[in-house]
């Protein structure tokens, strides 16, 4: 199981390169079509001709501008200005891709007072009570988007309106200067606004809306749902699934995480997710296993509520069922292939010992020269005992000795570990996709929750140490 973002899934078309900034040609494009747009309010904004005259995009984004300045300056109580922010949305919702590359261009520029009268020359950073001023500015601008609600539920409400923007400011930071400050000033908001406090838990069942469950299909980040099949059989009587939704945007999963009810520890995802396998009877239930978590919102990065969610999930699941004491995960390794491919033979030859490069030797002739042809040496499926030990203690000190104090190189062993889980147990041939071949060598990981150790599991890992099972402490 692991926490993904969902832009790690996206791929961007944008015509810039990456440390290229937006261009006076793309602010010109934008121009022309904000003037025609402006020109004629009350009609669909119309494509601009592409021999459209260079003053018309000057006069349109000095429009632009005045525009943001309303926004920026006004009381929060300005009904003009929050139109202006309104119309502002609305003109970035139907804008595309370039388009709204240019439009934050803009955004930026206002934002950090490099348009006005007197601004510091070369974009010099400004004296602390004017950046002060600026980020009130900023602040003020994105609550004027937080107070509209749209109707219920829909993309016009304001807030989802700024999870989307800040997405697009994410995958744009590099291309587009000055975006810096205004995430930072966002991603604080957000903070506030998506406190766990004020989201809601809810089980989502395959008698829930078909868009919801549509979403589900869309938003998962672990393992591919294949078929509306598979998914049934995800969220089966013998399977949970819960969600965050915060109450502005009732339909839409914050994240989510999908559960299985299984006799013993689970091992392999193939079994686990065999539609054939036949029910698990609940009044014997032992083990919950969280296979899957997926974020499914690329603007809400860095707002951290994925921890809430599981320990919330094991409350909501010791109620329905009292007896059920055990708690793991089943985790993909996603840092591990990298990882390996990075080292030199010299590095891996440590971590392995002089006994095991023996046992190698002797099965497998001269050792690999490097960490890419040792990750090749490591099929997924195979069946020798020493390719699975070497691949398994490879992947046992990646979890737990590689990184900083407190800090797992695992994304996702970061994820649980800080949440004060365990490193239980390493698994050969658990994920034989394509994706868990390309990850981690068909390798996953169970991380053990035991509620009432978590605090303490959690202090260990900021000392460095973090709690392992007696069999992964073997392999390392």
């Amino acid at each position: 199981m692991t926490v993904l973002d969902t832009a790690d899934q996206q791929k961007v078309s944008a015509p810039l390169e990456a440390s290229e900034p937006v261009s006076d040609t793309l602010l010109s494009r934008f121009g022309r079509w904000w003037n025609r747009k402006g020109d004629d309010a009350g009609k669909p904004a119309a494509p601009a001709p592409a021999d459209a005259e260079e003053t018309l995009s000057t006069r349109a984004i000095k429009r632009q501008r005045e525009q943001l300045r309303q926004c920026f300056e006004a009381r929060l109580t300005d009904g003009a200005a929050n139109a202006a922010a309104l119309a502002w949305q609305d003109e970035y919702q139907a804008a595309s891709e370039p388009l709204r590359q240019a439009m934050l261009g803009v955004l930026a520029e206002v934002a950090a007072g490099r348009d006005a009268p007197g601004a510091a020359p070369g974009g010099a950073a400004p004296a602390s009570g004017l950046s002060q001023a600026l980020s009130n500015a900023r602040i003020r601008f994105f609550k004027r988007f937080a107070a509209h609600h749209g109707k219920r539920g829909d993309s016009a409400c304001g807030l989802h309106f700024l999870i989307q923007l800040r997405a697009d400011m994410l995958r744009w930071h590099k291309r587009i200067p000055g975006l810096r400050e205004l995430d930072e000033d966002l991603e604080a908001l957000f903070s506030n606004w998506f406190d766990v406090g004020l989201l809601e838990l809810q089980p989502i069942t395959w008698d829930s809306p078909a868009s919801l469950l549509e979403k589900l299909i869309r938003y998962e980040a672990v393992h591919e749902i294949s078929s509306w099949n598979d998914l049934r059989n995800r969220l089966d009587s013998d399977r949970r699934c819960y969600a965050f939704f915060h109450p502005r945007i009732p339909r839409e999963p914050l994240i989510f995480v999908e559960v299985a009810f299984v006799p013993e520890m689970a091992a392999n995802v193939q079994a686990l997710l065999d539609e054939a396998a036949p029910l698990e009877d609940l009044r014997r239930v032992k083990w919950a296993i969280f296979y899957s978590i997926s974020n499914t919102q690329a603007g809400l990065r860095g707002v951290s509520f994925g921890n809430f969610l599981l320990k919330r999930v094991i409350e909501e699941l010791q109620r329905e069922f009292p007896k059920l004491k055990q708690f793991a995960t089943l985790s993909p390794i996603p840092g591990f292939a990298d990882w390996l491919r990075k080292q030199d033979g010299e590095s891996v030859a440590r971590i392995l010992g002089d006994k095991r490069l023996s046992r190698w030797s002797e099965k497998h002739g001269e050792a690999p020269a490097e960490g890419a042809a040792w990750f090749a040496a490591l099929p997924a499926d195979a069946q020798d005992p020493v390719i699975r030990d070497t691949a398994l203690t490879l992947v046992a000190h990646y979890l737990v000795r590689e990184g900083g104090k407190g800090t797992p190189a695992d994304p996702v062993a970061r994820f649980h570990l800080g949440n004060g889980a365990c490193v239980e147990r390493v698994n050969w041939a658990a994920d034989l996709s394509r994706k868990g071949r390309a990850q981690s060598a068909g390798v996953m990981v169970n991380y053990l929750y035991v509620p009432e150790a978590l605090d303490d599991n959690l202090a260990r890992l900021g000392d460095g140490n973090p709690r392992v099972s007696r069999a992964v402490a073997k392999l390392l």
